[in-house]
């Protein structure tokens, strides 16, 4: 029997996030995605425009603890159209 090495379970994970959504739930969705049997190699968090000061420090709380999975990018405005 073979089993699959490492590297057949690699994989990114990407999420928009805005201004209007709730810290709290963004906070959520991230500890779920660090605590999952197999974890992402890279999650990119795209900022689709500036956001508040909570959801900044949520992005900043988990990045520092998974330094090297995760990816910021920050867009100056909205992008997303509702």
């Amino acid at each position: 029997m073979q089993f699959m090495n490492e590297n057949a379970f690699k994989f990114s994970v990407l999420m928009t996030i805005y201004k209007k959504e709730k810290a709290e739930y963004f906070d959520r969705a991230l500890e779920s995605l660090e605590n999952q049997t197999v974890l992402p190699t890279q999650i990119v968090i795209v900022k689709d425009g500036p956001l508040n000061e909570s959801l900044e420090d949520v992005i900043k709380i988990h990045a520092k603890k998974f330094r090297n999975v995760y990816t910021v990018i920050s867009l100056k405005q909205r992008r997303i159209v509702e």
